[in-house]
């Protein structure tokens, strides 16, 4: 790699990273915790995947918190790099410095990228599966391999990012075969990608496995999409009708689930200081696990109607969440706090004085990241029609992806987790560099024949 190119990526993460180093600590989220615990404790979350606090671990131990937004900076300046030279078929280091100011200024991407969560990863789905299918057929093993193994490990940092691969995946391929590629090219591009989702989904469930639980690669799955259902006030009624011969552990969460002062009762099923769920799992894993099973396929059964319309309603309104910076600053009793103050003394400081901690972080939230978006999307038939004149099929294979991913993600997250604000500004940055990448080509190739490009 030229000189001028590793000069223009360290300068694109450093711009990168203006919204942590003007909070004066990484910013952190409520499961910020939870991550920082598996490399500095040995813990292994049953909520979540533990592969993001496990890839964490070696900058943590050896640079401390700021090397994690160290190398999430540098990877999501290789990340935008990478889509310019693939989309463009060439990179120019100044083409580089001006997207990463773009996106430093006009998108969410600065808040991911200084956030000690694996939200950052899932912008980067796209873009290596983009990579995988739009390459060379001349590309090496090594490089297929590489970025296989790469979405492999960005598969399994967060579950959302199975079935949004596996679903990016089915559309392209079925893009692929309707443009007129073969069957067996289309197989020979999408292989690699199909491998690695298998390689997540092994990976993930003998990790499980070999802590001592089930050998599958979610272990609370069922707890999550229970919520889910409570918070739809879907599963009371089926709980309360199964509860009339009290032989339900689940029976115990009733008067939690069922108050009406609780505007998201399964939000407290997880998490209220006042949920027994905790502790029924530690007592009976397997039989909660169960109970969990019964009655989501009861609901399922008895009100498809039901389930459908809060499908619906978790993508419409997931699909309009995008505000950006929603981190609070969090009290000394929170796993944030505790977890730092223990483990990283002179980090807890620095965390203290953070902006984050002092509630100041509105005036940071000054990048216009929703309406620059807005801007692309009405801006995106045409760049969609110039695309098809000009014949960039690798242009139009790349919105298509974006497309997809804001609309996957959107129905992934809306309709299993719920809505959160984090969510889909966790991608959003994806529209302003795909608009990135449509306007140097069409300068390039509008570019003087006698003149460089």
């Amino acid at each position: 790699m030229a000189w001028p190119l590793v000069a223009a990526i360290l300068l694109g993460a450093a711009l990168l990273s203006w919204v942590a180093l003007a909070n004066g600590f990484p910013l952190v989220f409520a499961d910020s915790g939870t991550y920082l615990r598996i490399p500095l404790e040995l813990h292994y979350p049953t909520d979540r995947p533990p592969v993001y606090g496990l890839a964490i671990g070696l900058p943590l131990w050896l640079t401390g918190v700021w090397g994690i937004v160290a190398v999430q900076a540098i990877g999501s300046a290789l990340m935008i790099a990478m889509t310019l030279a693939v989309a463009g078929s060439r990179l120019r280091a100044r083409d580089l410095i001006a997207t990463c100011t773009l996106l430093a200024l006009g998108s969410s991407l600065p808040w991911f990228v200084g956030q000690i969560m694996p939200d950052i990863a899932t912008g980067f789905v796209p873009l290596i599966l983009f990579a995988l299918l739009a390459r060379p057929a001349d590309t090496p093993l090594w490089q297929r391999a590489g970025l296989a193994a790469l979405l492999a490990l960005l598969i399994a940092v967060h579950l959302s990012h199975v079935l949004l691969t596996a679903g990016l995946l089915v559309v392209a391929c079925l893009a692929m075969l309707l443009t007129g590629m073969g069957q067996r090219e289309t197989i020979r591009r999408s292989l690699p990608a199909a491998l690695a989702i298998a390689l997540a989904l092994l990976g993930l469930s003998g990790l499980n496995r070999m802590a001592g639980y089930e050998f599958r690669p979610a272990l609370s799955s069922d707890t999550f999409l229970l919520a889910r259902l409570f918070d739809g006030h879907l599963a009371q009624p089926t709980l309360a009708r199964l509860c009339r011969e009290p032989a339900l552990a689940h029976c115990a969460v009733r008067p939690l689930v069922d108050d009406p002062a609780i505007a998201k009762p399964g939000q407290a099923y997880l998490w209220d200081r006042r949920s027994p769920i905790g502790t029924m799992l530690d007592r009976d894993r397997l039989g909660v696990i169960a109970e969990q099973r019964l009655i989501i396929r009861t609901v399922l059964h008895d009100d498809p109607a039901g389930v459908a319309a809060l499908a619906w309603q978790g993508f419409a309104e997931q699909l309009r969440t995008v505000r950006k910076g929603m981190l609070p600053p969090y009290a000394a009793d929170m796993q944030i706090s505790r977890i730092l103050k223990a483990r990283l003394p002179d980090d807890f400081q620095a965390f203290s004085r953070s902006r984050q901690q002092r509630g100041m972080l509105d005036p940071l939230k000054f990048a216009p990241d929703a309406g620059v978006a807005v801007a692309v999307v009405l801006l995106l038939p045409v760049m969609l029609v110039w695309a098809i004149r000009a014949r960039r099929a690798k242009l139009l294979g790349l919105a298509g992806l974006v497309v997809a991913t804001i609309l996957l993600n959107a129905a992934i997250t809306g309709d299993l987790s719920g809505p959160d604000d984090r969510y889909q500004s966790r991608i959003l940055w994806l529209l302003p560099l795909l608009a990135a990448c449509f306007a140097f080509d069409a300068l390039r190739r509008s570019a003087p024949r006698n003149q460089p490009a």
